[in-house]
This record gives C-alpha cells, sequence and structure tokens, in this order.
C-alpha cells in the first residue's frame, strides 16, 4: 500500500510539474509575443524620429549650402571676388605699361587685325579685352578705358536713318562746336563738321569711345567702372568736358557724335551681352534697366563687347541736332540717346529722343577719342 502510495504520488507530481512546464511555456510564449510586439513598436518610432532628424538635418544643411550666407553662395563669391582682384591687377599693370608708351604703336591681335594704339595707352591684359571682334579695350596711366569701333569702309560710317526716332520729328544733322583742335573746321557747320569728322575717323580705320558713361571722380571727367555717374551736365557743358578730357599730338577727345552712336549700335547689334543674352539694340530689355541710377559698369546685362550701360543707367547727350518745337513754343533742338534706369516705357539702345538741352540728373554723356 505504501507502495502504490508513493507511485501515485509521484505521478501526481509529475502531472503538477508537466502542467506547471506547459503553463511557463504558456507565459513564455506570451512574453516573447509581447516582447516581439514591443520590440517592433521600439523600432517603427525610431525609424520615424530618424527621418524626422535627418529631414532637419538635410534643411539645415541645404540651408548652409545654399541662400546668401550658404557655403556654395559663398564659394561662389570668394572665387568671383578673386577673379574681380586678378583683373584689377592686370588692369593697374596695363596702366603701368600705358605710362612707358611714350609713341604711338601698332597692335595686332590674334585675328590678325590691327589697331594703332595712341601714345599714354596699352591694351589691356585681361583675358577678352585684347580682340577687336571682342572689343579691344586700351586703358592709360591714370586707369581710364576706351573701346576701339573699327570702320571697315566708308560707307560703314553713316547716320543710320533705320533706328528709332519717335520723339525726332525733323531730319538729324551733326552738332557744331564740339570737335577738337586739329579736326575742327574753319567753318563750324554741321556739314563741315561731318565731313571733319568723318575724314578722321576712316583715315584711322576707327575710333575709340569710353567704355562707361562719363563718370565723375572727385570732380574730374574720367571713364572708370565704379565711380558716380558724371550726370547734370547741360549738352554745352558735355561738350566742353569731353573736349578737355585729353589733348596732344597724338590722341584728342571730345562728345560722342549721332553717327558715332550708330556705328556702335551696328558693331555691337545681335552679339551676346555678358550674362550670354542677345543685345538688340531695338527692343529694350527689363535686365537693363535696374530702376536706380548705379555708378558706372555695374550692370553685366548691360555691358556688350565690353561697353557698358548703351541702354540702361542714363540718358546721354550727343553731339547731334534735329528741328523741333513744342506747342509752347519750347525748343527742342538737341538729340540724347539710348534708355534709362527706369524700365517702363523705357527705350532701347538705338533710340534717338529731343531734348531741350539743360541739365538733367537722368541724363549724362560718353566721349570718344580721335587718333591724329
Amino acid at each position: 500500500n505504501t507502495v502504490i502510495f508513493l507511485k501515485g504520488l509521484i505521478k501526481k507530481s509529475k502531472k503538477i510539474k508537466f502542467l506547471e512546464t506547459k503553463e511557463n511555456e504558456g507565459r513564455d510564449f506570451e512574453m516573447e509575443k509581447l516582447l516581439v510586439y514591443n520590440k517592433n513598436g521600439i523600432t517603427l518610432i525610431a525609424l520615424v524620429i530618424t527621418i524626422i532628424v535627418l529631414l532637419i538635418l538635410a534643411g539645415v544643411s541645404i540651408a548652409m549650402l545654399t541662400g546668401d550666407n550658404g557655403i556654395l553662395t559663398q564659394a561662389q563669391n570668394a572665387k568671383k571676388e578673386t577673379e574681380e582682384a586678378q583683373e584689377d591687377e592686370l588692369r593697374k599693370l596695363t596702366a603701368l605699361e600705358a605710362a612707358t608708351n611714350l609713341n604711338n604703336t601698332t597692335y595686332k591681335d590674334k585675328n590678325e587685325q590691327t589697331v594703332t594704339i595712341p601714345a599714354g595707352f596699352a591694351v589691356s591684359k585681361v583675358e577678352g579685352e585684347n580682340t577687336v571682334e571682342d572689343g579691344l579695350v586700351i586703358i592709360d596711366s591714370n586707369e581710364n578705358e576706351f573701346v576701339w569701333i573699327p570702320i571697315e569702309s566708308e560707307s560703314g560710317y553713316a547716320r543710320n536713318k533705320n533706328y528709332s526716332e519717335t520723339d525726332v520729328s525733323g531730319e538729324a544733322y551733326t552738332d557744331t562746336g564740339y570737335l577738337p583742335d586739329g579736326i575742327q573746321p574753319d567753318i563750324d557747320e554741321a556739314e563741315y563738321n561731318e565731313k571733319a569728322e568723318r575724314k578722321n575717323v576712316i583715315e584711322a580705320g576707327g575710333f575709340f569711345i569710353s567704355r562707361f558713361e562719363a563718370g565723375n571722380e572727385n570732380g574730374q571727367l574720367v571713364s572708370k567702372k565704379g565711380v558716380d555717374v558724371y550726370n547734370y551736365a547741360s549738352q554745352e557743358e558735355s561738350k566742353e568736358k569731353s573736349k578737355k578730357f585729353v589733348n596732344n599730338k597724338n590722341v584728342r577727345s571730345a562728345l560722342c557724335s549721332g553717327i558715332q552712336w550708330d556705328v556702335v549700335m551696328n558693331f555691337v547689334n545681335g552679339k551676346n551681352d555678358a550674362k550670354g543674352e542677345k543685345f538688340d539694340i531695338l527692343t529694350p530689355n527689363a535686365n537693363r534697366h535696374t530702376d536706380i541710377i548705379n555708378k558706372t559698369g555695374q550692370n553685366d546685362f548691360d555691358k556688350v563687347c565690353n561697353i557698358y550701360d548703351l541702354e540702361g543707367n542714363c540718358i546721354e547727350f550727343v553731339a547731334e541736332k534735329t528741328s523741333y518745337t513744342t506747342p509752347e513754343s519750347r525748343q527742342y533742338i538737341f538729340l540724347d540717346r539710348g534708355g534709362s534706369y527706369v524700365y517702363e516705357n523705357s527705350r532701347p539702345a538705338s533710340f534717338r529722343r529731343s531734348d531741350d538741352g539743360d541739365k538733367d540728373p537722368n541724363i549724362s554723356f560718353r566721349f570718344v577719342l580721335y587718333l591724329m
């Protein structure tokens, strides 16, 4: 009986152990399921958080790379500043060379085109400024800059009557009293002046035009980048100031004439500006009108053949006249050319406008060099 009792107790103990084992296994299974569930839940949350963090970091990184203070922008600005500094250094070297050029010299570019360089000037050492086709730049010892305008034939040196003349009711004709000594004829009349101007330019094969609108540097007339525009000068004052810029046996200066402006238009028309856009002298371009008067040479959209501000910034007086009287009997006999800084109702580079010739803050002028 004792043996039977012990056997029964052992069997009962095994059954209890078996049941406990199954129960534990169930608990372990449920616990494992819970752990797995919790593990999956933690991973999903972590993933979402990770994505959010990455997006934040990406936004911060993009902001650091771009924008006004971004790394890429700063790198581009640094590159531009470096290039400008290098160009400034080359211009200064050119000016030093110009000071040593005591006589006229003959320059031949890579395309075999030749130009007479007047004493006291030298050809720019900056890349893109040393061929006639692209706009040959010369610099004097004071760092004034001019661009060569070639004349290939007598017929190519003429007033272009096809250019916009909306404000001109009469025939345009050459001004008086603008030519420098040595070119100015004894009879100071339009017909004779035009012939004298033409003769000099055709014999020289062209003329130099100031690269920038007339600049005012401490009261001195200059052709430099980054100076105040010489505005608020009447047409008569513009003629006198232009003639006084340089006057020696090799080269003399004068106010740009109407014919010379037309010849410049022929030279630049259809070529690309410094931003790669076609320069159309008959159609205004909004990018060339900044709605404020800038210092000289600030807008690359208004730079073509290395000449700045032919369309925008200030309107420019030229040595050209017409006959036009308003109903109030106010004579508008002087002509100016190009557009202004305002784009609305603005005018293209070739535009002729009649004017009373008075001082105006929106009007400047441009001058040329004659080889002697």
